[in-house]
């Protein structure tokens, strides 16, 4: 196997939507980018098994700001990656978003959160729910059960009522949007190597960090290639699942204060199209519904999305590396999932052959991302990402550059944690909630952070 040394100002490992908008966002300021990734090409790891579904209700009025934040970037995605008119751009479909109130689901402030941010939202009554929402079944049905359980058909004479954000939706293609800061990001000068597989980091003075790639040849993973030294100042960790391996590598992660686990999940799609449109044709909302454990959005061609909110009944499937996971979806899981969402909307039936896709997620202990540096000087981490993180790629790239160049112009963000501005909605963000150092945030402890 042959070698070779090459050099860049910042290496940003994972080309998944949170890598490509990190080199957008480095891009711009001038620096010398080169992203790596085993996989053939972009979001081919937790990216593509995302639901993509954009909403602000998260624990911490940091991560909501964040969320805010990016919708608007996403509304405005073709300005923002500054796509010529001929590129295709992945869409921000508004359904907004229903939240189905269940006992100390939504933190008591959020409300006071959205009215400080300027989020418009709705209360929805019972009325509201079954005229919005066709075929809902709008009572109360908590907490969620499996369904063996003889309680999962037991009968809830309560009625329910929602949290409704009107500028909730999802992203159609977040592939396609990944591919979207993809391009951007290279024409700002930005290289790609796919098929490039990280074997080893190490420091190295000057530059400061010397990165071991095993490259396939023809950019696909596995056989014979070269091996390629890439040198640079600044790296980034980006790798989804597989960013516990790269910080071990690199020798950094002991000070965390958070764990980061693999996590396989499923989502899964039933054609529903009496119940996922309204009878003028809009799609229905997003729906989060913690008291049966799913969330569940219209899909295209009439399906109905569905995931799972982690309820506490069900076993979570957690991982000692992603290459665990089994990537078949399973039929016992997906009658789970169909099941629940029938509960609730009356248009909804289990199909004979189970559809949907598998992900592994990288999952914080506290569902909560970090966003920071790390113990070593030039090493960065965008990781612990998954499962909730998609919906603020545009900002992150963002916050991840303002926050390398505020540590690499000598700010202790450990001391004094950066803020970022917000342009689109206004205010500042801190990035103080998303340290590594910090203890476990108190959150939802599920995927909603």
């Amino acid at each position: 196997m042959s070698g070779r040394t090459e050099a860049a100002e910042a290496v940003v490992v994972g080309s998944g939507v949170m890598g490509a908008s990190i080199a957008l966002a480095l891009s711009r300021r001038g620096m010398r980018v080169t992203v790596v990734d085993k996989a053939s090409g972009p979001a081919q790891g937790s990216t593509a098994a995302t639901s993509a579904i954009i909403r602000f209700t998260y624990s911490l009025r940091d991560s909501i700001a964040l969320a805010w934040e990016s919708a608007h970037m996403w509304t405005s995605l073709r300005s923002h990656v500054r796509a010529p008119a001929e590129e295709p751009v992945a869409g921000f479909v508004r359904t907004g978003m229903a939240v189905l109130e269940v006992p100390g689901l939504l933190p008591p402030d959020i409300r006071m959160d959205f009215d400080a941010l300027s989020i418009p939202y709705e209360d929805w009554t019972t009325a509201d729910l079954e005229r919005e929402i066709p075929g809902i079944v709008a009572r109360r049905f908590f907490p969620p059960v499996r369904t063996d359980d003889p309680a999962f058909f037991a009968d809830e004479p309560q009625p329910v009522t929602a949290l409704h954000t009107p500028d909730g939706g999802y992203i159609s293609d977040p592939v396609l949007a990944t591919e979207n800061f993809v391009r951007a990001a290279r024409r700002e000068g930005a290289r790609f190597r796919y098929g490039a597989e990280v074997v080893g980091i190490r420091e190295a003075g000057t530059p400061r960090w010397e990165l071991e790639l095993a490259e396939a040849a023809g950019g696909v993973s596995g056989g014979t290639g070269t091996r390629t030294t890439l040198r640079a100042d600044v790296v980034v960790n980006a790798a989804g699942p597989w960013s516990s391996r790269i910080n071990a590598m690199a020798g950094v992660g002991g000070d965390h204060g958070v764990s980061l686990t693999p996590l396989r999940q499923e989502v899964h799609t039933v054609p529903a199209e009496s119940t996922v449109r309204r009878p003028d044709g809009s799609p229905i909302p997003a729906l989060l519904d913690a008291g049966i454990g799913t969330y569940m959005r219209p899909e295209a061609g009439g399906q109905l999305l569905i995931g799972s909110a982690e309820p506490e009944c069900d076993p979570l499937e957690w991982l000692g590396s992603p290459e665990e996971a089994e990537m078949r979806v399973r039929g016992a899981q997906f009658e789970a999932q169909v099941l629940r969402a029938a509960k609730r909307l009356s248009g909804v039936a289990v199909p004979n052959a189970p559809r949907g896709v598998v992900g592994v997620y990288d999952v914080a202990s506290d569902w909560t991302p970090v966003y920071d540096r790390s113990s070593a000087d030039g090493f960065y981490q965008a990781v612990g990402t998954s499962g909730n993180q998609f919906k603020n790629a545009p900002m992150v790239g963002e916050l991840m550059a303002c926050l390398i160049e505020a540590v690499e112009s000598g700010h202790d963000h450990d001391a004094d944690p950066v803020r970022v501005p917000l342009p689109l909605t206004g205010g500042t963000l801190g990035l103080g909630i998303f340290s590594r150092l910090r203890t476990p945030a108190a959150t939802s402890g599920t995927v909603m952070g």
